[in-house]
């Protein structure tokens, strides 16, 4: 079957951009959890990552759903041209988040004393509360403009704010703080400086088209009849998230939330990858479905499915298999985290392996079935939270997260199948569990037979350095697929031609005008 390529192309370039900015987001944040790990301690890092989860918990209220919309409609009314109604999207995607950030920050500030304790029981988060209340507007602020840009596939844009940006002028406050003693209020200054500095910026990108035109239209029954239910669901998906975090703070100590917090960190690399391209992939979704283009449609969903799971398979496996060495990077004080670091990572590939379902739902107008599935995800993570953690700590916090995580991605499997006719799995995905199965026994052999008596510090970057590569070989081997050759051939030829070398269209693309 002859399939246009341009939104496959589009995804990958798109993917491309935000992985980019993304990586380079987490490596730096990376680099500052190590720092503030070290500088801090578990207890006192806990306090400042249990503030952070308040500050997320509190912002998903103000956000009130409009982020899903933005990325949706925006998209929608840009591929049809109807500027009035672009417009009008725009200019009431920025106001009613921005009114709702700043009042529930505002409550935040208030009740900043009562939050710390007597919900969470430790008096020391009070004054990183009040600071967690300025911060709120600004990361309400943050994520509409982001799903703004995303919808008008300006990725460039938003990428450059919130994965360069935000970052770097982070790690730059946090440099000058550790000059005069590190402190969780310092690091809560940093956050907010620099999440405020990304808000101007992105403002910024977006000014020509947040201006009144000849004609707006506010489609704004439309609008609410789509976000009431993401807005429930992302309260829903942003308190499950951090759920395991509050409650260790709250039923343990601090400290066991800061060591959760970090093997959180550390898995989170692996799903850069499906967070760039779920984010580049959600407009065009949205442009498909709504052109009832349903060929094109499976395509994508299945081409960008299998990306996920290929790219976040080497990751999972590093995880897994030198839990400890990566954990020892923070200090000490984290080491205890290595069992739920593992936990966690097949978590994250179950996520990875079910593809891009979850955009698929929303892009698709099923905000209901959005929200069936996150009440269901997060009544999970409560009831074994609450029946695990007093027992088991962080292993008990990270196994009720994976358990939870499981079951709202296979459910967003099942439901796509029956709603919109359409899987995310054909025969291609074989090729990189066969690649990671072979990418698994090549390190064991390295770090533990042939490094096996070298110290930790070598062996491990040994065997990590030889999974990676016999993964990259194995799917070599094993062959690659059309669509990875149009995207690679595609992305050599503008290579070539950035470096001024003469290049031509690496495949013909019969669809494509």
């Amino acid at each position: 079957m002859t399939v246009n390529r341009r939104h496959v192309a589009a995804a990958a370039r798109g993917g491309g951009i935000v992985f980019g900015g993304q990586l380079f987001a987490w490596g730096a944040r990376f680099v500052l959890a190590v720092v503030l790990a070290r500088l801090l301690g578990a207890s006192n890092y806990g306090l400042y990552t249990v503030t952070l989860a308040v500050a997320a918990v509190v912002s998903a209220l103000a956000v009130f759903g409009l982020d899903a919309a933005m990325i949706r409609y925006v998209s929608i009314y840009m591929a049809r041209n109807d500027a009035a109604r672009l417009r009008g999207t725009l200019q009431l995607g920025f106001t009613v988040p921005l009114a709702l950030g700043s009042l529930v920050g505002i409550g935040l500030v208030l009740l900043s004393d009562v939050i710390a304790g007597d919900l969470i029981g430790d008096a020391r988060l009070a004054p990183l509360l009040r600071i967690a209340g300025l911060l709120v507007p600004a990361m309400v602020l943050n994520s509409i403009l982001s799903a703004m840009l995303q919808g008008l596939r300006r990725f460039g844009s938003s990428v450059l704010a919130e994965q360069f940006l935000q970052p770097t002028s982070r790690m730059v406050l946090l440099i000058g703080f550790a000059l005069v003693g590190m402190s969780p209020t310092f690091a809560m200054v940093a956050m907010l400086v620099s999440t405020v500095v990304v808000s101007i910026v992105m403002l910024y990108a977006l000014r020509a088209h947040m201006q009144l035109g000849p004609s707006v239209v506010r489609p704004t029954g439309e609008i609410l009849r789509f976000t009431l239910p993401v807005y429930f669901s992302n309260i829903v998906q942003t308190f499950s998230g951090n759920l395991q975090t509050l409650l260790l703070g709250a039923l343990t100590t601090v400290a066991k939330a800061g060591v959760f917090a970090i093997a959180n960190q550390i898995q989170l690399v692996g799903s850069l990858f499906h967070s760039a391209i779920v984010r580049s992939s959600m407009p065009l979704f949205a442009e498909l479905h709504d052109t009832g283009d349903r060929a094109r449609l499976e395509h994508l969903y299945q081409t960008t499915s299998k990306w996920t799971f290929s790219l976040n398979m080497p990751f999972f496996l590093v995880s897994i298999a030198f839990p400890e060495a990566l954990m020892s990077l923070f200090g000490s004080d984290f080491t205890d985290g290595a069992a739920a670091l593992v936990i966690l990572a097949w978590g994250a590939i179950v996520k990875a392996g079910t593809g891009t379902s979850g955009a698929m739902l929303d892009m698709t107008g099923h905000t209901a079935v959005k929200l069936l599935n996150s009440s269901v995800s997060v009544a999970l993570a409560i009831a074994l939270s609450l029946l695990l953690i007093p027992r088991f700590g962080v292993e008990g916090a990270a196994i009720a997260a994976v358990a939870s995580v499981a079951a709202v991605n296979v459910l967003r499997v099942v439901e796509v199948a029956r709603l919109e006719k359409v899987g995310p799995y054909n025969a291609s995905y074989r090729k990189p569990l066969i690649a990671g199965v072979a990418a698994y026994a090549a390190a064991m052999l390295v770090a533990h037979g042939l490094a096996g008596g070298l110290a930790m510090v070598i062996s491990a970057p040994l065997g990590i350095g030889a999974l990676l590569a016999v993964y990259v070989g194995m799917l070599y081997v094993l062959g690659v697929d059309d669509d990875d050759r149009f995207v690679l051939g595609r992305a050599a030829n503008r290579f070539r031609r950035r470096r001024g070398e003469p290049g031509t269209r690496a495949q013909h693309d019969p669809g494509r005008p």
